[in-house]
């Protein structure tokens, strides 16, 4: 596997502590780069740039459908050349990406974001199994919960970068190059990568295939939801920013808001998980999206608005970290399999969601953005409702 010897996995062998803060950070790093700057910020930069609902929401998707073609061939990928090489050729297809948005126009922009996403796939399938894979099973939604949180650090911390580097030049881009750069030297101090014992025996897996199945199919309809809300809030953000009145530092304040929204519940709803059971955790969070798309909706003032952005950090975030959990809950063989099924199904959704997003505002109002995280919150929640079997494990 490209030079990298494989160990097999010992329940009985102490936790990789190493490796576990070694790739949380090259995690924590990439994302700051390819989605805090690369999915996040850019919208304000193609906004300032003349960019409209419709050019944004096309923008959102190409970055999106990269991510889904990474996501596709990530594991065949890192079965060939192993994971650490995998994440590493993420990394720099996303520094590619920015470099090229810094050096064209519209609508040659959209092959960068195709570039960035495509980056964020294959770090993403190259990194989470193999994080996931050696983290202690009976603390497995708290740590996913917790690597969840340290992601939600980027949405916070790249627009306060970029208010310092400014919005208006070629700062964002060349920041988001370096940043996701920087995320390669923790990767360096990684151990090998573990495989899963081929020989454990099919018994149990006969034994808790439906449940497993039940555990899976509830992690990819939150994915879908969560993939939709995600992408369409973040790619169109601007606009709807735009139809309140705000400026471009208002509305850096409001994603940095709506970041550490994300960055402080994502552990919260790990342990929900843990205790009260995916269903649960999922049903609060999507109940919680409702009510907060119907606050936002108001004529809030800036105050009033940041509250209840922060809070909607915190709802729409946790949708990936749920749709993970059930992934690592379900997954008891390759992990790469059951994470990758989540992924694909949270990207394709993102795809088309800005799309649908961009054309309904650029229809209706910009307040229309509001409105379709709040439908898709009140469809989970039916989901959840109607589901006639228990999933958990």
């Amino acid at each position: 596997m490209a030079g990298e010897k494989l160990n097999t996995i010992n329940s009985s062998e102490q936790t990789d502590w190493r490796t576990i803060v070694a790739l949380n950070a090259t995690s924590t790093l990439s994302q700051i780069g390819q989605f805090g700057i690369g999915i996040v910020v850019l919208p304000l930069w193609l906004a300032e740039h003349g960019l409209n609902a419709t050019q944004l929401g096309l923008f959102a998707s190409a970055e999106w459908l990269g991510m889904f073609m990474g996501l596709a061939v990530a594991p065949k990928l890192n079965v060939a050349l192993g994971h650490r090489l995998v994440i590493t050729l993420g990394l720099l297809v996303t520094i590619f990406g920015f470099a090229i948005l810094s050096n064209s126009i519209w609508p040659i922009w959209l092959s960068s974001g195709l570039l960035i996403g495509l980056g964020m796939g294959l770090r993403w399938i190259g990194l989470e199994p193999w994080l996931y894979r050696i983290l202690p099973s009976n603390a497995r939604g708290r740590l996913v919960g917790f690597h969840e949180t340290l992601m939600g650090i980027a949405p916070i911390v790249a627009p306060m970068l970029t208010k310092s580097a400014g919005i208006s030049g070629n700062g964002p881009l060349y920041l988001g190059a370096a940043i996701t750069f920087a995320a390669l030297f923790p990767l360096l101090i990684a151990r090998f990568v573990p495989v899963l014992n081929s020989s454990l025996p099919d018994t149990a897996t006969h034994a808790h295939a439906a449940k497993r199945k039940g555990v899976l199919s509830l992690g990819v309809a939150i994915a879908v939801i969560g993939g939709i809300t995600e992408a369409s809030f973040s790619g169109l953000f601007p606009i709807f920013g735009s139809g309140r009145n705000l400026g471009a530092n208002e509305m850096a304040t409001l994603l940095s808001l709506f970041g550490l929204g994300g960055l402080l519940l994502q552990y919260l709803a790990g342990w929900l998980a843990d205790h009260r059971g995916l269903s649960f955790a999922a049903l609060v969070c999507a109940a919680s999206t409702v009510f907060f798309a119907v606050i936002a909706s108001l004529p809030l003032g800036f105050f009033g608005l940041a509250i209840t952005i922060f809070a909607l950090g915190g709802t729409i975030t946790a949708y990936l970290t749920l749709s993970i959990i059930a992934a690592t809950t379900a997954g008891e063989g390759d992990l790469s399999v059951s994470i990758r099924q989540v992924s694909m199904a949270y990207t394709a959704s993102s795809i088309s969601g800005p799309i649908l997003a961009g054309i309904t505002m650029k229809s209706l109002s910009s307040d229309a953005l509001i409105w379709q995280v709040g439908l898709l919150a009140v469809i989970l929640c039916a989901y959840l409702l109607l589901k006639n079997r228990a999933v958990e494990e």
